[in-house]
């Protein structure tokens, strides 16, 4: 008998989830299909039963008959994806048409094993954001897992747009994944994108929180596997899931209404296998494995601060850091609003050039004394001259690391920026100061006859003594520039 005429029929459905018996020789992830032309996927085999997870929304009645289809559960891609908005089965979503195909396309399956270590290369190069933060105090190396979390309105949406804007001429492809989101906040993204002329490089794979959820559960493999081809091709990627807080909900309630004995917080024993399996796909891989590379920065709302619940510690197991917003800094006027002292990037730092590295020590030390000294300093009235100097350093270091939304800071820039504290043209200014006169003092080192040279002179340097030793000859420009 062919394959083909195999059939199956419906023993019992609960709303998106349908048990089949019949299909002998089914897989998983086979795509099977009602005689009323409703789709579905085959999730796993049982003796009894096989389960089904249907994409498609409509009435499944008791020994209603399925046909399984030629396909398995995958997309078709190729570079006519850029500039698009999709759902996770490659349907557009962003009333331009229909995708113009081309015969360089591909289908390819969504539930991918991970590439092995032998496939993977050394991660050594920087991932610039443009954000100064980022860059010099946690940086993140191409290939890298950096989880993105904190809680509800401390910047972390804007941040990531920022970082996709700041993209633009560098060659990089961004795939960005909107795990259930409201609608109009799918919208607000896109429009965004394109008003920024950054929808060029990018592809969006989203779904709104009123569609199916097995459609929802989709939507991480669907950018994965998107930016997976891209990688194949040799290009750097970045690929952005937001939020997998979400997706383990989702993945939640198709486990308890499939009957799959609930763990801690009622979520199902294998929720950290689902998101493994998705992270572990990222990375940076040798050349006869195309080559390119996957960042990838999955992200997670955070309830009320407390990132010790199942899923926030999950994905931290599984990835080379975190970024952790806190919506008090956002209030204080920080932003980015990310907490220096609990962030990490375990494999970024590696992948600075030296003077970066030796910098961004120096920082960490004056914020980390600043912070010891705060406590004492309230108790006090008059404190030594080094401890005001450090405590000033530290807030002008703050007030340095500030950045508005869609602006990109050059990596010299960014160096020059956070070695100027230490030198004496800055020692006795306040924070004040550095607020009214930053951008004039980036515009100087961009274009100021006297101080270009130097900008470009900063690459060559050996060590943060000799970037400070240089800035201080930039007292007197300074000076008359922000007078």
């Amino acid at each position: 008998m062919d394959q083909t005429t195999e059939v199956g029929y419906v023993t019992s459905s609960r709303d998106f989830l349908v048990h089949l018996g019949g299909f002998p020789s089914i897989r998983v992830n086979d795509m099977v299909e009602s005689d009323t032309r409703l789709r579905g996927w085959v999730n796993s085999i049982a003796k009894d039963n096989i389960e089904i997870l249907m994409l498609d929304e409509g009435v499944v009645l008791p020994k209603q008959q399925f046909r399984r289809l030629p396909t398995r559960l995958g997309v078709t891609v190729g570079d006519f994806l850029l500039g698009r908005a999709v759902n996770p089965l490659g349907v557009p979503i962003d009333g331009k048409g229909l995708l113009s195909k081309t015969r360089t396309s591909a289908n390819l399956e969504l539930d991918q094993d991970a590439p092995g270590i032998e496939s993977r290369e050394f991660i050594n190069q920087q991932f610039l954001t443009g954000i100064t933060i980022i860059d010099t105090l946690i940086p993140i190396g191409r290939g890298q897992r950096e989880l993105v979390l904190g809680d509800a309105h401390s910047g972390k949406t804007g941040f990531l747009i920022d970082i996709i804007t700041n993209q633009k001429n560098t060659g990089t492809i961004c795939v960005l994944a909107l795990i259930g989101k409201p609608a109009v906040v799918v919208r607000n993204l896109i429009d965004t994108l394109r008003a920024n002329n950054a929808l060029d490089y990018t592809v969006i794979i989203a779904t709104s929180s009123s569609e199916p959820a097995p459609l929802i559960f989709l939507t991480p493999k669907t950018a994965i596997t998107y930016a997976e081809y891209f990688q194949k091709q040799g290009k750097d990627v970045l690929l952005i899931l937001d939020d997998l807080g979400s997706h383990a909900k989702i993945y939640r309630e198709i486990s308890l209404l499939g009957g799959k004995a609930p763990g801690r917080q009622s979520y199902p024993g294998d929720i950290f296998y689902q998101h493994a399996h998705l992270l572990e796909r990222a990375g940076k891989f040798l050349p006869q494995y195309g080559g390119g590379s996957i960042t990838a920065l999955p992200v997670i709302e955070l309830s009320l601060n407390d990132f010790t619940t199942l899923i926030p510690t999950n994905v931290m197991s599984m990835t080379d850091g975190h970024l952790l917003f806190r919506a008090n800094l956002r209030s204080q006027g920080q932003t980015p609003a990310i907490d220096i002292s609990l962030s990490v990037s375990r494999v970024g730092r590696q992948t600075q050039n030296h003077v970066s590295n030796l910098l961004s020590t120096r920082v960490r030390q004056v914020l980390s004394a600043a912070a010891d000294l705060e406590t004492i300093s309230r108790f006090s009235s008059e404190l030594p001259p080094e401890t005001q100097l450090t405590l000033r350093r530290k807030d002008l270091i703050i007030e340095l690391l500030k950045q508005d939304p869609l602006t990109a800071i050059p990596t010299p820039i960014q160096v020059i920026l956070l070695g100027l504290p230490f030198t004496t043209f800055l020692q006795d200014k306040n924070r004040a100061f550095v607020e009214k006169n930053k951008k004039v003092i980036i515009e100087a080192f961009l274009k100021h006859p006297s101080l270009v040279p130097i900008t470009k002179a900063v690459s060559k340097l050996k060590t943060d003594e000799e970037l400070i030793k240089l800035l201080e000859g930039t007292g007197q420009i300074l000076a008359k520039i922000c007078q």
